[in-house]
């Protein structure tokens, strides 16, 4: 116990001390960038490159995750009260520390309850897609 007091307090201690004033931004190379860019949406994309398709090849606009619903489940499990499967998951950095510092996510229940809608994701979505993301506490909400 006194390794984790010890640890969570080296943790706060590094990001009081820690600070972007080091860091220059070159605001001239950022506008060129942002000129230069081109905007390009999933729809578009599919619609410009059928001729790369094989014949038989649905053409549709869904964007997958590229998690593993398999591996979101057994985070949830394994690791659920402390947020781990959500940051998997691509939530915001600190979420984390709501999921441990709520005594695993209030008690247990929003990692028992991001269990179940995980498993029922994969099975009748076929992925936790549209899960992926989701900055919300309550994912499912």
């Amino acid at each position: 116990m006194k390794k984790l007091i010890i640890a969570v307090i080296a943790m706060f201690a590094v990001t009081a001390v820690a600070s972007a004033s080091s860091y220059k931004i070159d605001e001239a190379a950022v506008d060129s960038a942002i000129e230069s860019a081109v905007e390009v949406s999933p729809v578009a994309f599919m619609n410009e490159m059928p001729s790369q398709l094989p014949a038989n090849a649905p053409v549709s606009a869904t964007v997958s995750s590229g998690k593993s619903a398999v591996g979101a489940i057994l985070l949830t499990f394994f690791l659920g009260g402390f947020g781990v499967h959500r940051h998997y998951m691509g939530t915001r950095p600190w979420m984390w520390a709501i999921y441990t510092f709520t005594v695993g996510g209030i008690f247990g229940v929003v990692p028992f309850v991001d269990f179940i809608v995980e498993i029922v994701a994969a099975v009748e979505d076929g992925g936790i897609s549209r899960y992926c993301g989701n900055t919300k506490f309550f994912m499912w909400g």
